[in-house]
């Protein structure tokens, strides 16, 4: 996996596009990390994968700050490398 950081460190596009407004009314309503519970949430993250019909359904994503973002995707890496 590319480094996260340098993957979310510039916009594509200075007007936002579908995907940025979705996951930006879900963030407004969840503003800290559902994780750690200490920081602001700065990313939307889906619980499940690419292509799955209710991959944006509310009730399978998590507000997340940058560091438990990279942590949970980590931990998926490990999972997926041990297997």
């Amino acid at each position: 996996m590319s480094n996260p950081r340098k993957w979310r460190a510039k916009q594509r596009t200075t007007t936002p596009n579908s995907r940025q407004k979705r996951n930006g009314l879900f963030l407004d309503e969840r503003p800290i990390c559902q994780r750690c519970c200490q920081r602001a949430s700065e990313h939307a993250h889906h619980d499940l994968p690419k292509g799955h019909p209710r991959r944006f359904d509310h009730q399978f994503m998590r507000a997340l700050c940058e560091p438990c973002h990279i942590a949970i995707h980590q931990q998926v890496i490990v999972r997926i490398a041990v297997r």
